[in-house]
């Protein structure tokens, strides 16, 4: 991919960090306005990575609505039409929301996915787009004025000047604290192998399975090609080697339907083993004029639900649009007053799926709440057609997932409640009575942690999304211990 040539010496509009999903898809609807813009990423050629491969229906529609569903045109993109949630030796088919008959998702290899993006950046006259490293933001008088950055093979930095600088340099972000009060945490890491030539029960479908493993999807990514996405808990990457392409084959194999078990075989056999660490990073920007973050430098969600893109390009269209009341980028009081209202407004497109993806993280580990869940899904109706479009990013009512997510942790404690119910017949000894009492005492106490361990897991989530007063009402009466 050729690099467009640049001038130093010209003042830009928009200096963007990073030509990643985020940044490249920016300055492509910020081009739209006839701004001009420079973009610097430090590797532009086709990246392989396991991150960014499933675009729920809503990262679909910001797409759409903002005129970019080209992107997803001649990469070999399979549609994908819902979820099929394997718990155990069961399944629930859950379909998204369809309108007018259409492909909801889109799975694809993300470097693929990322070049098209690329390709229509440097087809545009007003971005210059330049390969290097930028080492420094440059202030003067508390205003970031532009970047510092190495060119790539050059032995001397160079300085590129702009009235906003958008940092979206990604997870491991280089300038992240310079303009937030980041509490990041890695919550685990996904391994990632490609399954070739299979099929999975539901064709063009996530499968999301569940029990006493560790979590793992699978979805397509091109026509031959399903991704698998194992979950490793913890801060530490697990250690790779013959001893763990055996810990895979004994802990998952069993797990994956018999249609593609010969191809996770081939793919752990083959060892092309790809680890990503999980995050977690709420968003919490600092106002500093003259620059704003975007993307994976200001906000991360557990990747379980595919809801990252789906974030990002609610992101990346919100600060569009109020990036384009504003005429003349010098004009400084303008351009961070765009910047606050998004900052201030963002989470409306992006506090359900953070909310959602950690959330559920938290629930697929405990036993109790995993098994729930799977129960009350499969009632069907609203219970699994509203989970479902909260998943799909269709469905943005932060207020509805805590209902959902309540309801399933009462759900379940009926369910246990209903199971320790075991009649005492008439002659029954006293040794039985006791143990059914004592059974019926520790469900009871079961029941009771499994309503306590569900909002332990969601009270945190939506204290970092703008609770507004009724949410932490809400959380207050449903935590408060009865007298």
């Amino acid at each position: 991919m050729e690099k467009a040539n640049h001038d130093t010496n010209k003042k830009f509009d928009v200096c963007i960090i990073g030509a990643g999903i985020a940044g490249a898809t920016m300055a492509a609807n910020l081009a739209k306005t006839g701004k001009e813009i420079v973009i610097v990423e430090r590797n532009l050629s086709e990246r392989d990575v396991i991150i960014g491969e499933l675009l729920q229906p809503g990262g679909v529609q910001r797409l759409q609505e903002m005129g970019f569903e080209s992107f997803l045109d001649n990469i070999d993109a399979q549609p994908v039409y819902g979820y099929d949630i394997i718990f155990e030796e069961k399944d629930f088919h859950i379909p998204y929301p369809n309108k007018n008959g259409e492909p909801a998702g889109y799975g694809f290899r993300n470097g693929a996915f990322l070049q098209n993006i690329r390709k229509h950046i440097l087809a545009q006259n007003n971005i210059t787009v330049i390969e290097g490293r930028v080492t420094e933001l440059n202030e003067k008088e508390n205003l970031i004025i532009g970047v510092s950055y190495l060119p790539k093979g050059a032995a001397k930095e160079e300085k590129l000047q702009a009235d906003l600088t958008i940092v979206t340099d990604g997870p491991m972000s280089k300038f992240r604290e310079e303009l937030s009060n980041p509490v990041k945490k890695v919550n685990g890491h996904f391994l990632g192998l490609l399954l070739k030539n299979c099929e999975l029960p539901y064709p063009n479908h996530g499968h999301m399975f569940m029990g006493n493993h560790p979590p793992f999807v699978i979805y397509p990514v091109t026509s031959d090609a399903w991704r698998i996405l194992i979950d490793f808990k913890g801060e530490q990457a697990p250690k790779l080697g013959h001893d763990f392409k055996k810990f895979l084959l004994e802990t998952f194999a069993g797990h994956i339907p018999q249609s593609a078990r010969a191809s996770f075989v081939d793919a752990v056999d083959e060892g092309n083993f790809k680890m990503f660490p999980n995050h977690r990073l709420p968003a919490a920007p600092i106002k500093k004029v003259g620059a704003v973050l975007l993307g994976d430098s200001l906000n991360m969600r557990h990747p379980l639900t595919g809801g990252g893109m789906t974030a990002v390009f609610a992101d990346v269209k919100n600060l569009g649009e109020n990036l384009a009341t504003v005429k003349e980028f010098s004009d400084k009081k303008a351009v961070s007053k765009a910047v606050q209202k998004y900052y201030d407004t963002r989470h409306l497109g992006t506090q359900a799926t953070n909310i959602l993806a950690d959330g559920l993280y938290g629930v697929v580990y405990n036993p109790n709440l995993r098994r729930a869940f799977f129960e009350y899904v499969s009632r069907g109706g609203k219970y699994s057609e509203e989970t479902i479009s909260i998943l799909a990013g269709l469905n943005m009512d932060k207020k509805l997932l805590l209902n959902h997510f309540i309801g399933l942790a009462r759900y379940g404690t009926k369910l246990k409640l209903k199971s320790a119910v075991n009649p005492l017949k008439k002659g029954d000894g006293a040794m039985k009575m006791m143990k059914t009492a004592t059974k019926s005492g520790e469900t009871v106490a079961g029941t009771l942690n499994m309503v306590k361990d569900a909002l332990l897991i969601i009270t945190p989530l939506l204290l970092t999304e703008k609770p507004d007063a009724a949410t932490k009402l809400m959380l207050k009466t449903l935590s408060r211990k009865p007298e």
